[in-house]
Formats: C-alpha cells, structure tokens, sequence
C-alpha cells in the first residue's frame, strides 16, 4: 500500500489492483480496516460474507481476516484504504452501501489528503468518525432490476470497448433506447457506483496512466489518445484522479497518491 497518512491510530494510503496483476488472490490486512473501492469493480468472499465490490460499496475488513479476491472484468481498480492500528470493532458486516452520512465523512477525507501538507490529527479524526458511520449505516446494497440494469450494463460493457472515442456518450445512447436522461443516471449510479460521465473519465485516466509508465508516448498524444478533447480537461482530470499531473506522474514513475473524490 501506498501512504499517505500514519499517526498513532491510523495508516491511510492507497491500494490498488493493477493490470498484469493475478485474477484471483488471497488477500488479507493485519488490522482492521475500511477500503472505498475509487475505481473499478472486483468481486470478494470471506468468512464475513461475500459480494461486489464497486465506487459505490465499501468493504470492512476484521484484523487479519483473509479474503478472496476475483477480477471477472479484467484486473483494473484503486482503493483509498484506512487501517486501523488499534483495536477496533469493525462490525460484523463485510460489505456496507456508501450512504450519504458516510460519503460526507469520506468526501472530508479526500480534501484534506489532497492539501499540501496534510494536517494528520485531522486525519485521524475523520478516520475514526468513518468507522463510526460504517458501523450505523444500515441496510444492504440495493441494485435496479429488470431492463434499466439491463441497459446500464450493456452501457457500461459499451464504455469499456469505447472509452477512447472523444465523442463518446452514454447518456444519449441510453436516451436513444427509450431511457429519460435522469433515470439513467440514477440507476447507472447505482449499479456501479458513480455516474455515466465519471466513469468514462475515469476509464480516460487510468489508460493514461498505463501509457505514461509503460511508453514513451509524449503527453500530448497520450491525452489524445485515451479519449480526452483537449489538454486542459486532459490534465484537470488527470490532476483530480491522481493528484498530480501527468509529467509529474510520469517522472515519479507512478509514486502518487490517489484518491478519487
């Protein structure tokens, strides 16, 4: 894992699945601790439970509890990871729905990790409210039924053969196959977690990062190439996705702190 923050109760850094990776893994954590799957999807079963794993659902993991881990749609995904170096009640649930109370916090989270500096008290407070809130958010996760998850999920495959393509739009095919805009996005959300727009860009930006450390590609291409339309949107997403821009990335050789908000 990557850090970010370490103080006394807490380490929070970002961990991620990445391409060459293995499909399927045993993986485990020596304390407990809470991971916001910031993009992609990957699947997870435990003696806690099992399910899917996706922007829009966060896991809880007990101290040194193993799990399996499966890639079904490619190894691909990054998580913002808060552990917990002293003893703390996880719960008895593996996987818990992001509600809006714990999206706060996390979201509270994400700013302040972004900031020069880093004010690490601030840190660890917010960190232990996160436990807090995934220990009182109820319910399970809900998914849309029926012919909207059908057209999100063909959508979404769309997305991921397409993403490249500069004029690339969900929200019109998705109108186009007898949805209204705002449904769309709402079930769309719901099934993977984030909406249509920030799927693609997110898409945009991790093949960015792929070439930027496994080519010589110039930068200029490279945003051309993993679908953006200009240098501007190219590097605010990038900078928003990566916390740095990309020839910074690049030089660093991938050594950044990500933490999709």
């Amino acid at each position: 894992m990557l850090e970010r923050v370490r103080t006394d109760q807490v380490i929070v850094g970002l961990y991620s699945h990445a391409p060459g990776d293995p499909a399927t893994a045993v993986e485990w954590w020596p304390e407990s601790s809470i991971a916001f799957t910031t993009f992609g999807s990957w699947q997870i079963r435990s003696r806690r439970g099992q399910g899917d794993l996706a922007p829009g659902t966060v896991m809880v993991s007990a101290a040194g509890a193993e799990h399996d881990c499966r890639h079904p749609d490619g190894v691909d995904d990054r998580m913002l990871v808060v552990m917990y170096r002293r003893e703390v009640d996880p719960g008895p649930r593996l996987l818990v729905p992001q509600a809006a109370a714990l999206h706060s916090v996390r979201r509270s989270l994400v700013a302040e990790l972004r900031a020069d500096g880093p004010d690490r008290g601030e840190v660890e407070a917010l960190s232990l409210v996160l436990m807090e809130k995934v220990r009182e958010t109820p319910g399970g996760v809900l998914k849309p039924a029926g012919r909207s998850r059908t057209i999100a999920c063909e959508l979404r495959a769309w997305a991921d053969a397409r993403y490249r393509e500069p004029g690339l739009d969900l929200v019109a095919e998705a109108m186009a196959g007898g949805m209204s805009r705002t449904r769309f996005i709402h079930v769309f959300r719901d099934l993977v977690g984030v909406t249509p727009h920030r799927y693609v860009i997110e898409l945009r930006t991790s093949h960015a990062a792929r070439l930027l450390l496994d080519t010589s590609m110039p930068v200029t291409d490279i945003c051309f190439d993993s679908g953006f339309g200009s240098m501007p949107s190219f590097h605010a997403a990038f900078r928003a996705a990566y916390g740095t821009t990309p020839s910074a990335f690049r030089a660093a050789g991938g050594a950044h702190f990500s933490c999709s908000s």
